[in-house]
């Protein structure tokens, strides 16, 4: 059997497209879905890469407030208790007379720190906004890092007073025993 240059010239070309097909099938392909899959995890490791970064700034900036909060803690007087500092400065302001209450706040222990959080919850009743506000100036601007977590305050009225009656929870950090 004798085959033409025609016949010879399809055959060339059916092969060289076989060839081709098989190429892109077993080479091509597989290089770009590779390719693909690598682009694909460096964008993923970049995001954790990325994700990183902002823990460990988070990191930092947590190990500057603990190193803050130990020496701020460290400045302060022997014997230091959050109880005696809000008489002291309700006295100050002369509103000691006018506390209901004063008791501590049971908080949930965490072990293993260096800190312990302890908190007070006092209640002051008949005080002057003027009054109110000296003393939540005093708590929260003092060099004791002292804060205020929660405060109610209602109006009280008898006769023709007006009062406030205030319910506040303080809490402050102290060394851990």
């Amino acid at each position: 059997m004798i085959i033409s240059n025609k016949e010879k010239g399809l055959i060339l070309s059916g092969a060289v497209l076989v060839f081709l097909l098989l190429y892109y099938l077993l080479i091509i392909r597989p290089a770009f879905l590779k390719q693909s899959m690598l682009k694909k995890r460096i964008l993923k490791a970049q995001q954790e890469l990325d994700q990183m970064i902002k823990l460990s700034a988070e990191w930092e900036k947590f190990q500057k407030d603990k190193s803050r909060i130990k020496k701020i803690i460290a400045k302060r007087q022997k014997g230091f208790t959050l109880l005696s500092f809000l008489e002291g400065i309700s006295r100050e302001i002369g509103i000691h007379d006018k506390i209901q209450y004063m008791k501590p706040l049971s908080l949930t222990e965490q072990s293993g720190l260096s800190f312990k959080l302890v908190g007070m919850e006092i209640q002051l009743n008949g005080l002057s906004v003027d009054q109110l506000v000296r003393f939540l100036y005093k708590v929260e601007c003092s060099d004791e890092l002292i804060n205020i977590s929660r405060i109610k305050i209602q109006r009280h009225t008898t006769g023709n007073e007006t009062s406030l009656r205030v319910i506040l929870q303080v809490e402050t950090y102290v060394p851990a025993q």
